[in-house]
């Protein structure tokens, strides 16, 4: 939600913080985003399934550099996600997720990532606090280093949410983004977007993203 573009692993979208949450037994969901900034723009599709007690998930990216239209990468990512407290209404959850993202062609150097996502609810759930701690393994530039993300949710309808929140890693840049989400169709279909800047610099460099999730039971 990043290894490659300015995120970190992802909870519901549109934030970067991750929570203390997975999908229910047996169900699967279809996050895609698009995401533009000054150096480019994203195409992702992340399908995820809970498999016991761990939510897996694989997803597929196309980058376009904005400066010539030949530039265009594939990235790919693999996640999986447990829960050591699940989150609870007016209470607090943990979990921890691992993660792999690499581009096409790259041969085993993708970036390794670990994040311990905190969650606290407050008020019947309308709002909702993220804190994030993990690491970051960058293969090919041979470094590792710690990664942060702090974020809220506000409940402002029964269907649509505010978020905010900033994130950042030691060897990267920190940001601060702004988004919405909605739901069209309650526990299946919601849509989303957000607006990020990087940290100091006044609108230079910007985040722009919108996104769909599809979620419900496996079939059986």
């Amino acid at each position: 939600m990043t290894l490659f573009a300015p995120v970190v692993a992802q909870a519901a979208r549109p934030m970067a913080a991750d929570d203390a949450s997975i999908l229910d037994a047996g169900h699967c969901q279809l996050e895609s985003w698009s995401q533009r900034t000054s150096a480019q723009t994203e195409f992702w599709a992340m399908p995820a399934c809970r498999i016991g007690s761990w939510e897996l998930g694989a997803g597929t990216g196309r980058l376009q550099e904005r400066e010539g239209a030949q530039a265009r990468t594939r990235s790919h990512m693999l996640q999986a996600k447990t829960l050591f407290r699940p989150l609870s209404t007016d209470s607090w959850g943990a979990g921890l997720v691992l993660a792999e993202q690499f581009h096409s062609g790259d041969h085993g150097k993708g970036d390794l990532s670990l994040n311990l996502p905190v969650s606290f609810s407050f008020q019947g759930d309308a709002v909702l606090l993220h804190a994030n701690a993990g690491w970051l393994r960058e293969r090919t530039a041979h470094r590792g280093g710690a990664t942060w993300a702090l974020g809220a949710e506000f409940a402002v309808t029964p269907k649509t949410a505010l978020t905010l929140e900033s994130f950042g890693s030691r060897f990267g840049h920190s940001y601060v983004q702004a988004g919405v989400r909605h739901t069209l169709i309650q526990d299946r279909l919601d849509i989303d977007a957000s607006y990020g800047e990087r940290l100091g610099w006044r609108g230079k460099e910007r985040i722009f993203a919108i996104g769909l999730t599809l979620a419900g039971p496996a079939l059986r």
